[in-house]
């Protein structure tokens, strides 16, 4: 729980004509009938980030970036977001253009509510806020000199925690992505398998294939000698050695009829293998279209993910301050997801297995190390928990024990820990 005076409305200034977000002294706008309006790099540090990441975009930062003369080619876009918050504290190049641009890009918004009293202002951004449309009210909140404290504070609020939902969301979706990669390794291992398999049947396929013109030529062969037998007993017939050559007769026969018996099996097997084969084919076809339709499913969630992540350190939601963090357990294979959560929002990160065969040597180096330790007891060893609990102590350590191995309970023990931080 937050004791008072803890959260970031609770440390702002109320020294400033009843407004704690915006400078003491405003200046005289060139534009929306000579209203005063404050210029981007007179408003008040702590919307500074919400600022840019809302009434922003990325490919926008990037063009103002490149007009500027600054060259983007290896930043990222975490950095290009700092260079614009931190081009903020002053009045500059950037943030001169930034200020000209946000006051074309947003004429109308400040031609509409500019003039708007606090009650009526506020009521519009609820409105706005619902719809999800407020970039251009909220630069206009920004840069009013005469917008009372308990009004901005409001919206300032309302920014504020939909940023902490779109964390909420994206570890959602993260699991989410985790979901459908292991759905899609299952998947490609069971085509995999189905290929396999076809390519057997195809062979076999084949081997019957050549059995059954083998066995066609042998039973053209028989069928001519079947002719020659029977002109020869005719010949022979009126002779004293009838019986014998009726004899073999009779055993060329049956066995003609076996043959002309197995060539009837070999042709049914032939079908019976033709129709599993186009089966496959089938299931085949599917699979690749599951695939396909799971590989898009999956470029999209991560798209959604990058867009959700844009916090940085400047953020008031964003606390690690390249903390090190170390895991000890948890799932191996989701090591680099649990990577990416942690550097996502500033932390360094550190992993061990839990898997003391070489000692505890290893474990103490990285626990005395780490700033906050998270040990999962689902995936672990009893004896790493018991380990990690003592060398905490030993090294004054915070450990969180954790129920769960998965990226919400990774991300919920973090923010507990964000909380108590700010608490102390």
């Amino acid at each position: 729980m937050e004791m008072p005076g803890s959260n970031i409305m609770s440390q702002i200034d109320l020294n400033q004509n009843g407004n704690p977000f915006l400078p003491v002294k405003a200046v005289q706008a060139k534009y929306n009938n000579n209203h005063l309006r404050h210029r981007a790099w007179m408003i008040h540090s702590f919307l500074k980030c919400s600022v840019v990441g809302l009434c922003l975009s990325l490919e926008e930062q990037k063009r103002i970036l490149r007009k500027t003369g600054h060259s983007i080619k290896h930043s990222r876009d975490y950095e290009i977001h700092e260079t614009f918050v931190k081009s903020l504290s002053s009045e500059n190049k950037i943030s001169i253009r930034l200020d000209s641009y946000l006051n074309k890009k947003f004429n109308n918004e400040i031609s509409e509510f500019s003039s708007l009293d606090g009650s009526m202002f506020l009521n519009v951004w609820k409105t706005r806020f619902q719809k999800g449309e407020i970039a251009g009210i909220y630069w206009v909140a920004a840069t009013r000199p005469n917008l009372k404290a308990e009004h901005m504070r409001l919206i300032f609020r309302d920014v504020h925690m939909q940023m902490h939902l779109n964390v909420e969301k994206s570890m959602k979706a993260k699991q989410c992505l985790c979901c459908k990669e292991e759905e899609n390794r299952k998947l490609k291992e069971r085509l995999q398998q189905e290929s396999a398999m076809r390519r057997v049947l195809k062979k076999e396929n084949k081997r019957f294939e050549k059995e059954a013109v083998e066995l066609g030529r042998r039973y053209a062969f028989l069928e001519k000698d079947k002719l020659a037998t029977e002109e020869d007993l005719s010949n022979l017939r009126e002779n004293t050695g009838m019986l014998d050559f009726e004899a073999e007769n009779q055993q060329l026969q049956d066995e003609l009829a076996n043959l002309t018996g197995e060539i009837v099996d070999y042709q049914q097997r032939l079908e019976v293998l033709q129709n599993q084969n186009n089966k496959l084919l089938l299931k085949l076809e599917s699979q690749r279209e599951t695939n396909n339709h799971l590989k898009e499913e999956t470029e999209g969630i991560i798209a959604r993910i990058s867009a959700l992540n844009c916090c940085d350190k400047t953020c008031p939601s964003f606390d690690l301050c390249r903390k090190r963090i170390l895991i000890v357990g948890g799932i191996n294979r989701m090591e680099s997801l649990y990577r990416q959560l942690i550097e996502k929002k500033g932390g360094l990160f550190e992993y061990c297995d839990g898997h003391l065969n070489g000692g505890k040597r290893a474990l103490e180096n990285r626990i005395r190390r780490a700033d906050i330790v998270l040990c999962p007891v689902n995936i672990n060893s009893h004896n790493a928990c018991l380990a990690a609990k003592k060398l905490g102590k030993k090294y004054r350590k915070p450990v969180h024990m954790l129920a769960g191995s998965g990226l919400n309970a990774i991300s919920q023990a973090l923010l507990e820990s964000q909380k108590g931080a700010s608490i102390h």
